[in-house]
């Protein structure tokens, strides 16, 4: 077989190794990434630097409501010392819906927050919010957050137009 054939044959071998390979088990990693979202709320309530920056990947940006996208190591350790350092901090999730593409390598979930913090007077304040996260599978196979967005949601007994 001269090298020209062997080149021209390259492509289909390759296509078939690739159809060979086997397909990832997604309920699995859906069940893994829903653990991932559950932790992601429990380091945030509990105020755990350390364990919310594990959770965000180093490319990682968010995206705040009122603000300015900010991303990185750096970015991501301030925010997680500033929620830490609210008084009175609060945060219970209830998780709308989620999935996890068919290759297994990305994944998204959506939540409604309620957070309760200490408002300027020190009386207990509730917002309402709306949690997306783009999570990617990394190399180790934990699922980490690669971009944060939300919005505050208006109260639900706030007339229309007021917030």
């Amino acid at each position: 077989m001269s090298v020209t054939s062997r080149l021209a044959a390259l492509p289909c071998c390759l296509l078939l190794l690739a159809s060979c390979a086997p397909s990832p088990d997604l309920a699995a990693l859906r069940s893994q990434l829903q653990e991932a979202d559950g932790r992601y709320t429990a380091v945030m309530d509990a105020g755990d630097v350390g364990g919310i920056v594990s959770l965000y990947a180093t490319d990682a940006t968010r995206y705040p409501p009122d603000g300015e996208p900010a991303g990185g190591p750096e970015a991501i350790r301030a925010f997680a010392e500033r929620v830490s350092a609210m008084a009175g901090f609060h945060l219970t999730a209830s998780p709308v819906t989620m999935d996890v593409a068919r290759g297994g390598d990305m994944g998204y979930t959506l939540n409604l927050l309620e957070l309760t913090f200490a408002g300027p007077d020190g009386a207990p304040t509730a917002e309402h919010l709306r949690d997306f996260h783009i999570w990617r599978r990394e190399a180790d196979g934990a699922w980490r957050i690669v971009e944060d967005i939300w919005q505050v949601l208006p109260e639900p007994d706030a007339p229309q137009g007021t917030r």
